[in-house]
């Protein structure tokens, strides 16, 4: 039988760019650089697939550790490329179901 308890680990990475939480479970959410309100939406939700190659399974979810030196590299890359218009809004909300940009 499976587990439904099973935890999902979310860790936050504060960039100059923005704030993103990678999740476990297969995504991230992006949010404004600045102290995160409780229950607030993200800006921005990606897939584990948008961190590129070496963080993310062939079921698309994370697989190396969520204190490890790749996913830090990884966010930080996308951050740099993206992490600025997640927030602005030009990318859409990701895997939400908006159109993303």
């Amino acid at each position: 039988m499976a587990d439904w308890t099973a935890l999902v680990a979310r860790k936050p990475f504060l960039t100059a760019d923005a704030l993103i939480v990678v999740s476990t479970d297969g995504y991230f959410d992006v949010f404004a650089p600045a102290v995160r309100p409780p229950n607030a939406k993200p800006l921005y939700r990606g897939a584990i697939a948008e961190l590129g190659n070496t963080v993310r399974g062939g079921d698309d979810r994370l697989t190396v550790r969520p204190d490890s030196p790749t996913l830090d590299a990884a966010v930080a890359v996308w951050s740099r490329a993206h992490g600025a218009a997640a927030v602005r809004g030009e990318m859409g909300a990701g895997r939400d179901g908006a159109k993303v940009a």
